[in-house]
């Protein structure tokens, strides 16, 4: 049988320490951030910290260490969070720049992109409101190209949806006939 690294036996160590003071890092964590972005705070710092466990040089610190790696992770989503919603906000905002739904003269769809998941919403109100490229709006919002490009395509299905839903149509040639602007529920 071949002898662990050095490397290994720090991801077990690390592992180890992990497991037993989940209760106190998870409480750790629930302190910084909203009970809705603990999990994923602690399976970021989970993770960053497995794959640190090589750099820990001091046993004795380990942790200390852990907790520092978790302080970081909690900042680092409470920051993209805070990126999301100033990206939210500025959709919100009546589009300056011309788009395939802004200029189309029906407000039904920019109404009802308010109602599918943020995320979609965010890449839907980046690409096809702002106009930026699919590689801007996964530079804004932290994730790959591709992601970014596979929340669009979701997105505009989302869309169409909720648009079907509520107004019966799924196009925006067909908006007209809708009835919205009739009943004032989606028309600005």
């Amino acid at each position: 049988m071949a002898k662990p690294t050095r490397r290994s036996s720090s991801k077990e160590a690390v592992a180890a320490l992990l497991r037993t003071h989940r209760t106190k890092l998870e409480a750790f964590v629930r302190a910084r951030v909203p009970s809705s972005d603990v999990d994923d705070v602690l399976q970021i710092a989970a993770v960053r910290a497995i794959e640190g466990a090589g750099t820990l040089n001091n046993p004795k610190r380990a942790l200390s260490w852990l907790y520092r790696v978790h302080r970081n992770a909690a900042t680092d989503v409470l920051r993209k969070r805070a990126q999301q919603e100033r990206l939210l906000e500025k959709a919100s905002a009546a589009p300056e720049a011309p788009s395939e739904l802004a200029g189309s003269g029906c407000d039904c769809s920019i109404f009802q992109a308010r109602n599918i998941h943020p995320n979609y919403a965010e890449v839907l109100s980046l690409v096809d409101i702002q106009g930026v490229t699919i590689a801007e709006a996964a530079e804004a919002l932290g994730i790959s190209a591709n992601n970014a490009s596979v929340r669009l395509h979701r997105a505009r299905k989302a869309l169409r949806e909720s648009m079907l839903e509520h107004c019966g149509v799924t196009s925006l040639r067909d908006c007209a006939d809708c009835g919205c602007i009739e009943e004032g529920c989606c028309a600005a």
